[in-house]
């Protein structure tokens, strides 16, 4: 057996691996589960305009929202990288992660558009590191593995989400997506990025600034969170 084939054959039993053994996150006992909820931007850096409405401000909306409604689930605590107009680095925001230690984060962003066509959600997960792709040895397939164990459990979570938000944006859904992102690259948790709808899109922006849509978008996020953690072995 040469080389290449040893070491896609270690490749292939990892990622059979991720597919067998429970999942390593930092559940919390009895059923209580801890989710920390990024909202982008903030301070001076407004993220995505249109017509005076900004990124920042319907993020954390959404967020405030969201931890409100998960109060509800009496299982599920919230926790906030900002509750306020603050700006903050993505250092900043990685260091709130491995503070708070959560059982999964969600990134909350609002999409842009080059035109007025362009809608629909999008989730966004972590996806592997190119060293194994790249034909590396062994050892670093292997500790590229380790790194992104928690991959399997980013896609289990993105699955629920990606259905929930269903409900509020019917047939508007842009598919899972794998893609990097520098607050989830540095942490070893299951975690999303979830790009709510198109500010840019003239309906999807009246259905952000409506107060109504976004308890309903709360409500999704946290029916989806719910039915992750309800499969979490």
């Amino acid at each position: 057996m040469d080389k290449r084939c040893l070491r896609y054959g270690i490749l292939s039993l990892l990622l059979l691996s991720v597919g067998l053994f429970p999942a390593t996150g930092s559940a919390a006992p009895q059923g209580r589960y801890t989710v920390l909820i990024d909202a982008a931007h903030g301070g001076g850096e407004p993220g995505v305009v249109s017509e005076k409405i900004r990124e920042k401000d319907l993020t954390l909306g959404l967020a405030l929202l969201i931890r409100q409604e998960a109060q509800k689930t009496g299982n599920i605590q919230v926790q906030l990288t900002r509750s306020a107009d603050k700006e903050m680095a993505v250092a900043e925001r990685i260091k709130a992660i491995e503070a708070q230690k959560p059982d999964c984060v969600l990134s909350l962003h609002v999409n842009a558009g080059f035109g007025k066509k362009a809608a629909g959600y999008e989730v966004y997960f972590p996806g592997f590191r190119q060293t194994a792709a790249g034909g590396a040895e062994s050892a670093a397939i292997i500790k590229d593995m380790a790194v992104n164990r928690h991959l399997n459990d980013s896609v289990r979570l993105a699955q629920p989400i990606q259905a929930a938000l269903e409900t509020v944006f019917p047939r508007k859904g842009r598919g899972l997506r794998d893609a990097p992102s520098p607050l989830l690259e540095g942490v070893s948790l299951p975690g999303l990025v979830v790009e709510v709808a198109f500010l840019t899109q003239p309906d999807e922006k009246k259905k952000l600034t409506n107060a109504e849509t976004q308890k309903a978008i709360a409500r999704a996020l946290v029916k989806g969170l719910r039915e992750y953690f309800q499969s979490t072995p």
